[in-house]
């Protein structure tokens, strides 16, 4: 597969994402982000930099703050990079990650300087998973802390003009790949050869890496398994996958899809396969900006409670971004979100049909980006199993 022509600006991604994520701080009464996960910092400097912290002040420009091995690199994408914080006997740290030096003090006072230098002492500081130092070092030093996630997940979870464009492209590596796995079934072939077919069609395809996969076989999609065995196809068998790939600027994509093995499917394979597929096309209808969640919860088609146990421990829809499953969480198991469907969300909509004790499943995912209207479908050439729709 021929990689797909950048067709977005990733400087712009960076200025624009500073703009929302600083519009969200002020909303929140926060003065500062002091952030070390990596997925928050990839999302601020759009650039993947091991062993780093980054401060945002809620006016002006992201601070990075990165080893002196990695000053160059990441100085020719963020020239606003500084070294690690030194301790009051003027060591800076070089082991590790950018902070740990074992001296939190290091941190703390550094941070608290930070805050003075942008006029913002006393104000609160939004951080995220954080070592014990860290932690430790900015309680010391009598910062308030707040919790970072809520500002990225309602900030994130709107997508860029240009972040659009990498969706587009990652749903053409994600048809890419799903053929090649279509294309591998074979009795014989084991969950852990078709896992390398899978893996191969997606660096193929220019994807960065895999964050997750998942490949079931027959007996292993139902209670779903996740984690591919030595377990082969046979004659008969249904066959799964949900891929998790980071395409372009680590975005990540997540979508599902069922195949049958072999030639000769029974009424069985095919009755099922067409009520999940007519499930999952019907839901996707439902996701229209404007819309309340508690609106399209109400409007996901019904399905017959012996697929429900199973069905419900997904969930109807979720955010889909830089982490692992972003906001919102349609969950059929809680009370709707208090929120609106809104134009520019990415949103994986998924569906597992399988009855609890029984031998078949078909589990399908697809991606959509949120419209005024009827939702547009990411990867819409990523393949079903034809043979059992038509």
């Amino acid at each position: 597969m021929q990689a797909p022509m950048q067709s977005w600006d990733d400087q712009r991604i960076k200025r624009e994402r500073l703009a929302l994520l600083q519009a969200t701080m002020r909303q929140r009464n926060v003065g500062a982000l002091y952030l070390e996960d990596s997925m928050f910092k990839r999302y601020v400097l759009n650039t993947k930099v091991p062993g780093s912290a980054v401060f945002v002040p809620v006016e002006g420009e992201a601070l990075a703050i990165v080893r002196r091995r990695d000053i160059g690199y990441v100085g020719a994408q963020h020239p606003n990079v500084r070294l690690p914080f030194e301790s009051r006997g003027g060591a800076h740290s070089e082991s590790g990650d950018a902070n740990e030096s074992g001296d939190g003090a290091a941190i703390g006072d550094g941070v608290a300087d930070l805050m003075r230098e942008y006029g913002l002492e006393g104000e609160q500081v939004a951080v995220d998973l954080l070592g014990p130092v860290a932690y430790f070092g900015l309680t010391r030093a009598e910062i308030a802390l707040v919790d970072a996630a809520p500002i990225f997940e309602k900030t994130w979870s709107v997508k860029t003009d240009d972040e659009l464009e990498i969706y587009r492209a990652i749903g053409h590596q994600y048809e890419h790949a799903m053929t090649a796995f279509r294309d591998a079934l074979r009795p014989g072939i084991t969950e852990n050869q078709l896992a390398a077919v899978i893996t191969s069609a997606w660096y193929e395809a220019d994807g960065e890496d895999i964050a997750q996969l998942n490949v079931c076989v027959a007996e292993n999609m139902n209670p779903w398994k996740r984690w591919p065995t030595q377990r082969a196809a046979n004659d008969g068998d249904f066959a799964g996958v949900d891929l998790h790939g980071r395409g372009f600027n680590g975005l990540r994509g997540d979508a599902s899809r069922t195949f049958f093995v072999g030639e000769h499917p029974t009424a069985a394979h095919r009755d099922l396969y067409r009520r999940a597929y007519d499930y999952l096309r019907s839901s996707i209808a439902v996701w229209r900006a404007g819309r309340t969640i508690e609106d399209a919860m109400r409007d996901v088609p019904r399905v017959p409670p012996s697929i429900q146990p199973q069905l419900f421990n997904y969930n109807y829809a979720h955010g889909v971004g830089l982490g692992s499953s972003d906001y919102p969480h349609v969950n059929p198991m809680r009370p709707a979100i208090d929120d609106v469907l809104k134009v520019n969300q990415v949103l994986a909509i998924e569906c597992y049909f399988a009855e609890e004790n029984h031998p078949l499943c078909v589990k399908l995912e697809e991606q959509i980006i949120v419209r005024d209207g009827e939702p547009e479908l990411l990867g819409p050439a990523m393949p079903f199993d034809e043979r059992l729709i038509r």
